[in-house]
């Protein structure tokens, strides 16, 4: 039978395995989502290595107990066994975040998903291994206990000493949400939209393989590529021209085309464009400006978001 502290892990886990995918505000993913990415995973590894609490006398006293006893039962004191789970899942996110580089090609995944998943697993692993154990050995989250020492400290205690209590136990929480900002909330510095033009071989985009000859009036297919990591849909423009340059300097331009698509947050898409070649003479480059939503009637580079341009010679 499941005891309570599994059945909690195991609704939670459940019940924030979707955020991974849903948008919600900061306050909210910081309440929902620090203790599955900074204690979870650590906590409920423990409860497989280590089944076992701490015995009697070492409550009691209050002494740590971290060892293996005469009765061979692996035992972790409650406060060693936070401590290790704070550290091991701190430890823990580099190894899932380096599996996401092999099986996805990116250090980036669904972390959250993967480490509610990760804590569920091992919380049932973990409450057979103490199932395994005498009744009196086995780790159980001592809530009750919990309970009757704080009504014991605040009624016996001082004032003073019940308040210190309260602040040290506020102000451990509030460090453990704020080390889990950097996972719960999206970081601003880190979106951009990558662009470029190239072609499409297989189905696989590359940066070359585009046709650079060009006659007067023949028409060719470029492929753009567009890669959306702004946190969000975006719906971008494309504009195309062509342009004249002598010694770096544009002295000429015509413009050839505009399109409009829309790509998902963390989308990549390729977009294959016919151009048709119309502007004669050399030094002709075929110029693309990417505009998020709407371009202006004149596109350039002062006004545009990125910009890529091949250059053309006549066949």
């Amino acid at each position: 039978m499941l005891s309570w502290d599994v059945v909690a892990i195991l609704a939670y886990t459940a019940a924030v395995v979707p955020l991974q995918w849903i948008e919600l505000s900061s306050s909210i993913r910081i309440v929902f989502l620090a203790p599955v990415l900074l204690f979870l995973p650590g906590f409920t590894l423990t409860t497989v290595l280590f089944p076992g609490g701490p015995t009697k006398d070492t409550r009691a006293t209050n002494e740590l107990s971290s060892e293996r006893g005469d009765d061979g039962v692996s035992r972790l004191d409650l406060v060693e066994r936070t401590a290790v789970s704070v550290g091991v899942s701190a430890g823990l996110l580099p190894l899932f975040a380096f599996g996401f580089d092999l099986v996805l090609g990116q250090v980036v995944g669904p972390i959250i998903a993967v480490t509610a998943v990760f804590s569920a697993i091992m919380a049932i692993i973990g409450r057979y291994r103490r199932s395994q154990l005498l009744e009196r050995d086995r780790f159980e989250v001592p809530v009750r206990e919990w309970f009757e020492r704080s009504v014991t400290s605040t009624t016996e205690e001082s004032t003073g000493a019940a308040t210190v209590n309260i602040v040290l136990a506020v102000s451990v929480l509030l460090a453990i949400g704020a080390v889990g900002v950097a996972f719960a909330i999206p970081q601003q510095g880190a979106t951009f939209t990558d662009f470029a033009v190239g072609s499409e071989q297989d189905g696989e985009f590359v940066t070359d393989g585009y046709p650079e000859d060009l006659a007067i009036g023949e028409t060719a297919e470029m492929a753009v590529l567009i890669e959306n990591s702004e946190g969000e849909p975006r719906e971008y423009s494309v504009a195309v021209r062509f342009e004249r340059v002598q010694n770096g300097t544009v002295t000429a331009v015509e413009n050839a085309d505009e399109f409009a698509v829309t790509v998902e947050s963390g989308e990549t898409i390729i977009q294959n464009h016919s151009v048709t070649r119309l502007m004669t003479g050399e030094n002709v480059r075929l110029r693309f400006f990417l505009y998020r939503g709407e371009p202006p009637t004149d596109p350039g580079p002062e006004t545009a978001y990125r910009s890529v341009h091949v250059w053309i010679h006549t066949d």
